[in-house]
């Protein structure tokens, strides 16, 4: 009897010591973290591809785009809808010299780049708004709620800063640099851009922080780098990809940096950095700490966010990505010349076709 309590009372004593170290462990945020992972990789399932609908396309189509349950395509000077299966909706002529069109978040640009004119189309083609540059437009991004023209001259560059309603809200002209990247911040209230400087004798890109106003707020160098993407975080960090290595901006200072070889994309999540290189996909915590790290075996080249899933892609090969783990492969029959997502659709653009597939679970 007594032996008995005395058994009893070490494996209490033994379980309320691995409770203690339990609670240790589970106290930092980090072990929290990995905790999370794990109960949310056991409810992962496995997805497959599954073909709703599939028709042909033209070969000098310029560019497609997948918007819930329509299609647009951008040919000839025409902006088409389509149906999943390839069925016209609708077509829209554009009588421009130079005509570009550019699919946005909430719109749809129509730009003559020649004269400078963008119209601000809305999803079934209706004209919402006109602004006039009266000048030509080099490229155009659309940033957050804002759109950014990026204009180049003889000796100067500039960019005009558009909100949504199309008002010029900033601008900032450029001289004897090149313009490289620019973005904003998601209330406009502030931008950065990057510059390469060649007229010192060595290659250097500047990053500049302003103010909507024009304000300068930060200005930072990097030495024999060439900034490919710039990027506002939620919480007003700055993002910076070079072709050598990754930057993270805080109150306008270099917080962090690391060096990856051969760079081919980036995705900013809500909390994480995505970077594709090489033959590896590395996610980053914003205070620099990597969450992890999958390599490949197949060549991937972009990266498309879709719902809650990542997708890589390459010329061959499609990848999909949750939660850190891989859920799905995918190889064409023929190149692969754009990835589309919208919900639980995945359109695969190849040179003569268009394929719709259904994300479905795997059996």
């Amino acid at each position: 009897m007594e032996e008995n309590k005395k058994k009893g009372n070490k494996k209490f004593k033994i379980f309320i010591i691995i409770f203690i170290i339990a609670i240790l462990f589970f106290s930092q945020k980090e072990n929290q973290e990995k905790l999370i992972e794990i109960l949310n990789s056991l409810k992962i399932n496995q997805k497959t591809l599954k073909l709703i609908e599939s028709f042909p396309v033209e070969e000098d189509v310029k560019d497609l785009d997948l918007h819930d349950k329509s299609i647009m395509k951008w040919r000839d000077n025409k902006l088409s809808f389509l149906e999943l299966d390839g069925t016209l909706s609708w077509e829209k002529e554009f009588n421009l010299e130079e005509p570009y069109i550019f699919f946005g978040e909430k719109y749809i640009y129509g730009i003559d780049k020649s004269s400078g004119d963008i119209y601000f189309l809305d999803k079934k083609g209706e004209t919402i708004n006109r602004v006039q540059l009266k000048t030509q437009i080099f490229n155009i991004k659309e940033s957050h709620s804002n759109l950014i023209s990026h204009i180049r001259n003889l000796n100067m560059e500039s960019i005009n800063i558009l909100d949504k309603d199309g008002n010029l809200i900033g601008n900032n002209l450029v001289k004897d640099k090149n313009i490289l990247t620019y973005s904003t911040n998601k209330d406009g209230s502030k931008y950065v851009l990057s510059l390469l400087n060649l007229k010192e004798g060595a290659l250097k890109s500047q990053i500049e922080i302003f103010d909507i106003n024009g304000e300068k707020l930060a200005s930072i160098d990097l030495e024999k780098e060439i900034v490919i993407n710039s990027e506002f975080t939620d919480n007003e960090e700055v993002i910076i990809l070079t072709d050598k290595g990754l930057y993270y901006i805080k109150d306008n200072k270099i917080l962090w940096k690391k060096q990856f070889d051969l760079i081919k994309d980036i995705y900013l999540d809500k909390d994480k950095i995505y970077v594709l290189y090489s033959n590896y996909l590395e996610s980053i915590y914003f205070n620099g700490r990597t969450k992890s790290k999958m390599s490949f075996s197949e060549e991937y080249k972009k990266i498309l966010s879709s719902d809650k899933h990542i997708f890589l892609y390459g010329d061959k090969y499609i990848v999909g990505i949750q939660d850190e783990k891989e859920i799905l492969k995918y190889e064409s029959d023929e190149k692969i010349l754009g990835l589309y997502g919208a919900k639980s659709n995945l359109m695969i653009w190849n040179p003569n076709k268009v394929n719709i597939f259904s994300i479905t679970n795997k059996k």
